[in-house]
C-alpha cells in the first residue's frame, strides 16, 4: 500500500490534505508529514504532495532538487500558483503534476483522488503556455542559478542590455512581481541583482 508524504510549511494545509486523504482513500498505508529536519527514507513508490506557498518556495525547490533522482515526478503533485510551478519546472526540467490553489474543495479533492490513483492529472506542459522563446528561458533560468546580468552577458556573448530585455520580456510574461514568492525567491535566494519591479 502506498504512502503519502505531505511537504508544506502550513499546518493547516497539511491537515486539511490529510483529512482529505484519510476520508476518501483508505487504501492509502499513511500519511506522514515531512519536515527538513525529520529523518525519513524517500521511496520511488512515495506519493507526494507539496505546497511551496509563500516563503516556502526556496525550501520546496531545495527538497525537490534533493530527492528528484529518488521520487517518481509521476508521483509528485504540486499545490501551487502557475509562476511557481513553472519556475520550479524550468529549474529542475522535470514536469510535475500540478493543482492550481485557487481551486474549490470538490476539485481538490478529486484531483487528489486522481493524483493517487495515477489518473489523468494536469502535467506542466499542458498548463503553461506563456510562449517563452528559448533565449528568454535560457536567461531565466541562469537567473534563477544565482548568476548576475553581466555574468551572463559574458557567458553568452550577447550584450548586458540584450540579456536584461530577455530578462525582462520572459519576467513579464510570465508574471513574476515582487510580491510573488518566485520573485521572493530571485531576491533573497540567489540575489540576481537588478530588482523586478
Amino acid at each position: 500500500m502506498p504512502r503519502v508524504i505531505i511537504w508544506s510549511e502550513c499546518q493547516f494545509t497539511k491537515l486539511a490534505i490529510k483529512e482529505i486523504i484519510s476520508k476518501k482513500l483508505p487504501y492509502v498505508n499513511g500519511v506522514i508529514f515531512f519536515n527538513r529536519d525529520d529523518e525519513v527514507n524517500l521511496y520511488t513508490k512515495d506519493y507526494l504532495i507539496i505546497d511551496p506557498s509563500g516563503g516556502g518556495f526556496h525550501k520546496c525547490y531545495e527538497f525537490l532538487n534533493e530527492n528528484i533522482n529518488v521520487l517518481d515526478p509521476e508521483r509528485i503533485l504540486i499545490i501551487s500558483s502557475e509562476v511557481d510551478m513553472l519556475m520550479l519546472g524550468l529549474l529542475l526540467k522535470k514536469q510535475f503534476k500540478f493543482l492550481k490553489k485557487k481551486k474549490g474543495l470538490s476539485e481538490i479533492v478529486s484531483a487528489i483522488q486522481q493524483f493517487i490513483q495515477l489518473q489523468n492529472m494536469t502535467s506542466n506542459k499542458e498548463s503553461f503556455d506563456y510562449k517563452i522563446t528559448k533565449m528568454e528561458e535560457k536567461v531565466l533560468v541562469m537567473m534563477m542559478s544565482g548568476l548576475s546580468v553581466t555574468s551572463i552577458s559574458n557567458i553568452l556573448k550577447l550584450s548586458v542590455k540584450t540579456v536584461s530585455v530577455h530578462k525582462c520580456n520572459s519576467l513579464r510574461k510570465i508574471g513574476v512581481d515582487a510580491s510573488s514568492s518566485s520573485a521572493l525567491f530571485f531576491l533573497h535566494k540567489h540575489a540576481v541583482g537588478n530588482r523586478i519591479t
